[in-house]
């Protein structure tokens, strides 16, 4: 369904209008970041100046000598027809339009400048993606809004009607070892709409995961179809903006959309099986979810690491996210007690570390050992640095060690591991050391890290949610299913 906006997505050449000399402009960004790392052609469009970063520039796109495939504006709208106009003469693919201040002002004048845009763009064929948004960031072609942005690719895809929440997923992202292979920042969604977008990230092979982050819906729907089609290929997790009355009223001033009752979203989500998410935290939590943790199918969770205090406390957020902190089965108590009589009775899930000092077996052992009970379906392990007592030497091993136990459990009991690793104000130069060297060998495992109990309960409630939806929405569209006329599917 989507494909056949591939071909927008893949230019051979790029003109930057506004392209410009100072760093503290859009256009100076977008044309360093695609010099620097664009595998096509790139010109730098400016009226005044000579040159950018030591490029020549061209006056307009129509003085570029050939065609050009995509076109970024970042010039005032009142320029903008003449803009378009040479970009249809030079038989532009894509005006991606940075430039802001039409139908989100809602004044008339710029109203109707923005659709005379769109006017003008169909009667040639040419797309627009925006205005008033960041664009494309497709780190496998080079292509990126933001400095500093990962240049390696991954598997999670977005849409996002905010520039800022778009880079928000992108950074947060990858904080957390997430790579992307496109994200979308679509603004007003005059033309390319969040139904295209989602209907082309379902189909585009180089897209595992879909997160978004949405304002209002052009045509709804159309866009709860793009969504049935994307959920029965890929999870997909939103994140609704304007969901109050104080953010609906943001909203037709951020992007000129609708933002729609806050119950028809959840009620759209919850059949189309959507992840529907509350926070920029929550949506980002998913995607790492989504991206780093296997198919889980089951509610029971071990949960290791901690002292006694964290430990209650993990059992009542985990429980209060709908999670089972299923107590040690006889067999797994008997196993350990067969190893340490130092295990009895009062050993349990979660299993508490602190109180393990004089045992033969460490914490890690202990846990692994239950673990490989298939009476628990989900790991999650905390894991911290503590105070850097014991020197550099015995910090690196005390890491290694908790580190491979936890891959050990995912590998050896093919079960889901999530990792609670708290943001934390280190102590002195060795703790944030420390810290980081665990973060980035959690990372390089391929861990998924989450900085609290509560949140990563949350998103291992959603996977497991999803995967049972998945599994009952294609049971029931089998024909024997179809035919005794089974109910739809649901996402608890």
């Amino acid at each position: 369904m989507g494909l056949e906006l591939d071909s927008l997505f893949h230019p051979k050449s790029i003109a930057v209008a506004g392209a410009s000399a100072s760093p503290e402009k859009q256009g100076h960004n977008y044309f360093k970041n695609l010099l620097d790392s664009f595998h096509g052609k790139v010109y730098p469009i400016n009226f005044r100046a000579e040159e950018v970063l030591g490029v020549p520039t061209y006056k307009s796109v129509r003085d570029i000598p050939e065609n050009v495939d995509y076109v970024i504006s970042a010039i005032p709208n009142l320029e903008i027809l003449d803009l378009v106009d040479a970009c249809i003469a030079k038989k532009a693919r894509v005006l991606h339009l940075y430039t802001a201040r039409f139908s989100e002002t809602g004044f008339e004048r710029e109203t109707k400048l923005e659709q005379e845009v769109l006017r003008r763009a169909r009667a040639s064929g040419m797309r627009i993606l925006g205005p008033n948004c960041m664009g494309l960031y497709y780190p496998r072609e080079g292509i990126a809004w933001g400095n500093g942005f990962p240049k390696e690719v991954g598997k999670v895809g977005a849409i996002s009607q905010s520039g800022g929440n778009g880079s928000e997923i992108i950074t947060g992202g990858a904080n957390r070892g997430l790579r992307f292979s496109k994200v979308i920042s679509y603004g007003n969604a005059l033309d390319l709409n969040e139904a295209d977008l989602m209907e082309y990230l379902a189909d585009d092979p180089e897209t595992d995961i879909i997160g978004g982050y949405i304002e209002g819906v052009r045509v709804g729907p159309r866009f709860v179809r793009a969504l049935r089609y994307a959920t029965a290929r890929k999870p997909v997790a939103l994140l609704k903006g304007g969901r109050t009355q104080a953010g609906t009223h943001m909203v037709s001033s951020h992007t000129a959309s609708l933002a729609g009752s806050r119950e028809v979203w959840e009620a759209m989500c919850r059949q189309t099986g959507v992840i529907n998410t509350n926070s920029m935290e929550e949506l980002v939590d998913m995607l790492v979810a989504f991206s780093r943790m296997p198919p889980a199918r089951g509610f029971n969770v071990l949960v290791g690491g901690g002292a006694g205090g964290k430990s209650v406390l993990s059992a009542d957020e985990c429980e209060e996210e709908g999670l089972r902190v299923e107590p040690i089965p006889a067999d797994a108590r008997q196993e350990l007690t067969s190893r340490d009589p130092f295990f009895g009775s009062w050993v349990t899930n979660p299993v508490d570390g602190s109180i393990m000092g004089g045992s033969r077996l460490s914490p890690h052992e202990v846990v692994t050992l239950i673990a490989s009970s298939p009476a628990y379906d989900v790991v999650i392990n905390n894991i911290t640095t503590g105070r850097p007592g014991g020197g550099a030497t015995t910090r690196q091993s005390r890491t290694t060690q908790m580190i491979e136990h936890t891959a050990g459990i995912a590998r050896n009991f093919s079960k889901p591991v999530a990792l609670v690793l708290p943001d934390m104000i280190p102590e002195d130069e060795q703790m944030l050391q420390s810290t980081q060297e665990m973060r980035e060998r959690c990372i390089k495992e391929g861990f998924a890290i989450f900085p609290s109990m509560s949140r990563a309960a949350r998103a291992v409630r959603r996977l497991v949610g999803y995967h049972r939806w998945l599994a009952e929405a294609k049971e029931e569209a089998t024909p024997k299913a179809a035919a005794s006329g089974g109910r739809g599917p649901a996402l608890h």
